[in-house]
């Protein structure tokens, strides 16, 4: 699957995205009364996360995935919403990455590593404004 999320591409072969799971729910809570069935609260949309599983091998791509990696982890860490489409169009609004994890194997004498396995979970940031109630910030 080709997508970009702000400046990082996702694209066959340097670092393509192969699975995705996206989870979305409504936020429900009860409430305890004596002698009945707890009321339930409708609290409106609740988190949107998506979770992108990917494989590469820096090997055959000059190192280029490895660079992207260390990129998509520095933007975990400084957590700026980006925008994140989809090549055939779709465009999914902005998010924030929320963790990212490696597994790193098959090392050449020089220890870099020839398959790398990344798995990435994002939110989907929801701003303040009175236009976020509506999907437009």
């Amino acid at each position: 699957m080709l997508m970009q999320m702000g400046p990082f591409r996702f694209t066959i072969p340097t670092y393509s995205v192969e699975a995705l799971k996206r989870r979305a729910g409504g936020r429900v809570a009860t409430q305890a009364v004596i002698g009945g069935a707890p009321p339930t609260h409708l609290l409106g949309p609740g988190d949107e996360t998506m979770d992108l599983e990917s494989t590469f091998f820096p090997r055959h791509l000059n190192g280029g995935g490895l660079a992207q990696l260390e990129g998509v982890r520095a933007a975990s860490k400084v957590q700026i919403p980006m925008m994140f489409v989809s090549i055939t169009g779709s465009v999914f609004g902005r998010w924030v990455i929320v963790e990212v994890g490696d597994h790193q194997t098959y090392f050449t004498p020089a220890g870099v590593p020839e398959k790398v396995k990344v798995d990435m979970s994002i939110l989907r940031y929801v701003g303040l404004g009175l236009g976020s109630r509506f999907g437009l910030f």
